[in-house]
């Protein structure tokens, strides 16, 4: 699925009907149900873990806000791909990046948010 949204990305990028076709075709195939593999790394392990806690917290005001800024991203991925931004892309992943350093430091106990 996730290959699949690339494909989708490029196809907003290069405006091409048959990227949008190998998107949906994409899509279409990962929806057969496969056994669910063992996680080969520990990271993986832990992401999927993270994303359980996640989905099981309660609804609250920053639960909110993290899905809000889920929601924006990839409506603004998609827009600076329709549009050919490579800059406005790049403006995002210095953005996650920033985000990755503040949290960072508040798991070093650097900064308190």
């Amino acid at each position: 699925m996730t290959g699949s949204v690339f494909v989708l990305l490029m196809a907003l990028w290069t405006k091409s009907f048959f990227l949008t076709l190998a998107f949906i075709v994409g899509v279409a195939a990962s929806m057969f149900e496969l056994q669910e593999p063992d996680p080969p790394f520990v990271i993986v392990d832990k992401l999927l873990e993270y994303e359980r806690n996640w989905l099981e917290s309660p609804w609250g005001w920053k639960k909110g806000l993290q899905a809000f800024g889920m929601f924006a991203s990839v409506v603004y991925i998609f827009v600076c791909c329709w549009i050919e931004s490579l800059m406005g892309l790049l403006l995002l992943i210095g953005i996650y990046a920033n985000i990755a350093c503040v949290y960072g430091n508040k798991r070093m106990g650097i900064d308190d948010l």
